[in-house]
């Protein structure tokens, strides 16, 4: 609760917003799940948080990842496609002109790892 927030008072999503959630949440678990060497689904939930999120997909990490801190470049590659996971499901069911802002933290969470990988990490292939 703490991690994610308190549900979303007054909260309640129609059936399309319910379902487009669904489908969104459920596009970050398949790419999760396809890429290589990727952590596995821990939980997914389409209830509104408080923080602003309509739906999470948690991914629980391994522990060897967590107490090395360091990440290969196609861990973090996969971290890209599985953030963008969302967005490829909304285009797939929806169409390309139906897409939702639903994926705004997820293509800042990717700009933001994609910089790194280049500015700080020198993972550039030039």
């Amino acid at each position: 609760r703490i991690m994610v927030g308190l549900e979303k008072e007054g909260g309640n999503q129609g059936a399309k917003q319910k379902e487009l959630v669904a489908y969104h949440e459920a596009g970050h678990a398949v790419v999760g799940a396809l890429v290589p060497d990727y952590d596995q689904v821990q939980k997914i939930t389409i209830i509104p948080r408080s923080n602003g999120a309509g739906g999470l997909t948690f991914f629980a990490p391994q522990e060897s990842r967590l107490e090395s801190g360091m990440y290969s470049k196609q861990y973090l590659e996969s971290q890209l496609a599985v953030a963008l996971g969302g967005r490829l499901a909304e285009e797939l069911i929806y169409g390309e002109d139906m897409v939702t802002t639903g994926a705004s933290n997820d293509i800042q969470q990717v700009a933001n790892i994609a910089k790194r990988m280049v500015k700080e990490w020198g993972m550039s292939d030039k």
